[in-house]
């Protein structure tokens, strides 16, 4: 990652699937890295407003459980 960047979304194809993969600075903790999210799906949305009219509304979805990092 480049040392200027914060947040990095990456959206690819492999095998068939279409692949997400979001990049964090160390130094960005969770609570920054919530805002940024936000801050980019509001960016999304007033760009193009028919996506989230669209989808919001029935989104259906599962979040795993946070990656837990083992203590040393």
């Amino acid at each position: 990652m480049d040392a200027d960047t914060l947040v990095s979304i990456t959206v690819s194809r492999k095998g068939g699937e279409v692949i997400y993969k979001v990049d964090c600075a160390k130094n960005v903790n969770g609570e920054e890295l919530a805002h940024y999210l936000d801050e980019i799906i509001e960016g999304i949305c007033t760009w193009k407003p028919e996506v989230c009219e669209e989808t919001l509304q029935s989104i259906i979805g599962t979040i795993p459980e946070p990656y837990k990092k083992k203590q040393p």
